[in-house]
C-alpha cells in the first residue's frame, strides 16, 4: 500500500499549469485533459491574445488600416477570455489541493478515465448545464458593458470616427466636461433625471402596483374576480404592435383622449390647475417621459 503523502501544496501551486497538479496526485487522466487545455490556452493567448492586448492599448498606428474601434472590441473580448482562463486556474488549483488532501486521508479518488467521468456526470452535471449559460451572459451582458466603459476613455466622437482617424485614450477627460461644459452638462443632466424616473416607473412603481393590485382582486368581498383576471391578461393576450398603436393613438397632441378627455376631467375637479395641450409625444419633453412609463406599466402591471 502506498503510504506516502502528498503535499496539497504543492498540487495546488503545480496546477498554475493545468493538468501538472492533477498529474502529482496520480489522476492520470484528468492531467492529460487539463494539460491540453492548457496547450489550447497558450496557442490561444500567442496567435490572438498578445496581438488583441497591443491593439487595446495602442488603438492602431495607421489610419484606415487600423480601426481603433475594433482593436478595442478585440481587446476587450480578451479581457473576459482572460478572465475566463482564470477562473479555470483557480478551480484546477483546488480541485489538485482537495484531491491531495482526500488522498491523504485515505479517501478515493478518482484515477481512470471511467472514473473522472463517472464523477463528472455524478457530482458535475448541474455545473456543467450552468457553465455555458454563465457563458453567454459573460459575452452578452459583460462583454457590452466592458466595451462602454472603455469607449469612454478614449476621444470617440464624430471628429475622430475610425477608421479614418484612430482613437487615443483621454483618461478622465469626458467625465471633466461633463461638470466643466454647460452643454454635456445639462445634456447629462436630463438624462440622469431621465433615468430616474424610468427606474421608478418601469421597475419600483410597477411591482408595487402590481403586488397591491393582486392582493386587492383576491380579498373574499371582490366580485367578479373571473372578470378582473381577464383583464389583467389583456396586455398578454392583445398583440403589442396593436397596444402600442392603441396608446399612440391615446396620447395623441391633437385628437388623443389624453388631452381631449382625461384631463379636462380632472381639470372639473381640480379647478386650480391647467394642463392646456400636452406635447406627449415630442421629443426633449418630459411629457413624452411620462406617456413612455405609463405605456409600459400597462405592458408590465398583470397577475
Amino acid at each position: 500500500m502506498n503510504t506516502k503523502k502528498q503535499n496539497p501544496q504543492l498540487a495546488m501551486w503545480l496546477s498554475l499549469v493545468l493538468g501538472l497538479g492533477q498529474l502529482y496526485n496520480k489522476q492520470k487522466s484528468k492531467g492529460l485533459m487539463l494539460l491540453g487545455v492548457f496547450i489550447l490556452e497558450v496557442i490561444e493567448i500567442v496567435t490572438f491574445g498578445i496581438p488583441a492586448i497591443d491593439g487595446l492599448i495602442t488603438l492602431g498606428s495607421t489610419p484606415v488600416q487600423d480601426h481603433s474601434l475594433f482593436l478595442l472590441i478585440k481587446g476587450s473580448m480578451q479581457l473576459v477570455i482572460f478572465a475566463v482562463m482564470i477562473m479555470i486556474h483557480i478551480i484546477c488549483m483546488i480541485d489538485a489541493k482537495k484531491a491531495a488532501q482526500l488522498i491523504n486521508q485515505g479517501f478515493k479518488v478518482p484515477m481512470t478515465a471511467k472514473e473522472t467521468f463517472q464523477g463528472l456526470y455524478e457530482n458535475g452535471c448541474p455545473y456543467l448545464l450552468t457553465i455555458p449559460a454563465y457563458l453567454a451572459m459573460a459575452f452578452t451582458i459583460i462583454f457590452p458593458v466592458i466595451v462602454t466603459l472603455f469607449i469612454a476613455f478614449t476621444n470617440y466622437d464624430f471628429r475622430h470616427i475610425p477608421p479614418q482617424r484612430l482613437l487615443d485614450w483621454v483618461g478622465f477627460k469626458n467625465f471633466l466636461n461633463i461638470v466643466q461644459l454647460s452643454t454635456f452638462r445639462s445634456a447629462f443632466t436630463a438624462v440622469l433625471t431621465w433615468t430616474f424616473i424610468w427606474t421608478l416607473a418601469a421597475s419600483t412603481l410597477q411591482i408595487v402596483i402590481g403586488v397591491a393590485t393582486a392582493i386587492i382582486a383576491n380579498q373574499k368581498f371582490i366580485k367578479f374576480k373571473r372578470v378582473f383576471g381577464v383583464i389583467f391578461l389583456l396586455p398578454w393576450a392583445v398583440p403589442a404592435f396593436i397596444s402600442i398603436m392603441s396608446f399612440g393613438n391615446f396620447f395623441n397632441d391633437s385628437i388623443g383622449a389624453m388631452n381631449v378627455q382625461v384631463l379636462p376631467f380632472i381639470e372639473k375637479f381640480l379647478p386650480f390647475v391647467d394642463f392646456g395641450i400636452v406635447p406627449w409625444k415630442l421629443e426633449n419633453y418630459s411629457s413624452n417621459d411620462y406617456g413612455r412609463s405609463c405605456t409600459n406599466l400597462y405592458f408590465t402591471i398583470h397577475i
